[in-house]
């Protein structure tokens, strides 16, 4: 499950950073890049392709922060079952007596 989830991770990854990259500036147009006119407005209707990559974008960035939280959650709960900080402290301790009272 975790290998999957990093998977799907990396793939939101790139999804939302060539949707990112294909979205059109503020005042910029597609059509004005290379010379156009109206025409250009025409293929993706009056408001543009904006509200298509808009959805996209936050779908797939909403996605992409669950599955950020799922991997946080998952490195908390694998810390937690995997660190002993305790039971070093205490074989430490031991370790130390031990030296202790061979030394005397």
């Amino acid at each position: 499950m975790y290998l999957f989830v990093v998977a799907l991770h990396v793939v939101l990854c790139v999804f939302l950073v060539l949707i990112i990259i294909l979205q059109p500036g503020k005042g910029g147009d597609v059509g004005a890049a290379f010379g156009g006119g109206s025409s250009s407005s025409t293929v993706f209707g009056p408001r543009g392709p904006t509200g298509l990559l808009q959805r996209a974008t936050t779908v797939v960035a909403v996605l992409f922060m669950g599955t950020s939280l799922t991997l946080a959650l998952y490195s908390n709960q694998n810390m937690r079952t995997s660190s002993d900080v305790g039971g070093a402290l205490e074989r430490q301790l031991e370790a130390q007596k031990d030296a202790a009272a061979t030394d005397e």
